[in-house]
């Protein structure tokens, strides 16, 4: 951790609360403080206990609903109305620091888009998920096929989406680990980038 950043979250008035987490005493004062700190240092105090409880992979789900979370894990979801990406962004880290130990921050890009996802990964959240769309928002068929390069050599548009999905996880300086929905008649996969999605 950078001398820099640890001043900024002393210097935000989070030092203490973090004391706090790691116990596990955190109190409703110290929970509304969170939500009016200083964005850049609850991100960062965030990051810091995202990355001691649940390390650098980040689980990628592919087509999976917002209904598909299970126990113990959180979904963001950007809703409707005046919320921003800022707020979504302080949502992710405050159900960081708050959250149980080791609990699955999950970021649904179909409602935020891969941008503001990415960015989460920075704010706590270990977890993606979404549909593979294109920039109209209409599913990739499976057999579909896209442009891909200076050559304009042809692939699975799911495969380039794949990749594309995978490099904002590594750009944000974390470990993609994708996870496909189950289907009917199928089970769940799981598929690290290293292998897959390069």
């Amino acid at each position: 951790m950078s001398g820099i950043v640890e001043r900024a979250i002393e210097s935000a008035g989070l030092g203490a609360l973090r004391s706090a987490r790691q116990v596990g005493r955190l109190s409703e004062d110290a929970v509304e403080r969170l939500k009016k700190a200083d964005l850049l240092a609850l991100g960062a105090l965030a990051d810091q206990v995202r990355k001691q409880e649940v390390g650098d992979d980040v689980r990628v789900y592919i087509d999976a609903t917002p209904a598909e979370a299970g126990p113990g894990v959180v979904l963001i979801a950007a809703g409707e109305g005046e919320a921003t990406g800022l707020d979504l962004l302080r949502q992710v880290a405050v159900c960081r620091v708050t959250g149980p130990r080791g609990v699955s921050v999950r970021v649904d890009w179909t409602s935020c888009g891969l941008e503001i996802a990415q960015v989460a990964l920075g704010f706590g959240a270990n977890e993606l998920c979404g549909r593979i769309a294109n920039k109209r928002g209409l599913l990739i068929a499976a057999d579909e096929l896209s442009g891909v390069g200076k050559k304009s050599q042809r692939e699975l548009a799911r495969v380039a989406k794949r990749k594309e999905i995978a490099g904002y996880v590594k750009r944000a300086g974390r470990v993609p680990v994708f996870i496909e929905a189950e289907l009917p008649g199928e089970s769940a996969s799981r598929v690290a980038s290293s292998q897959d999605a390069q």
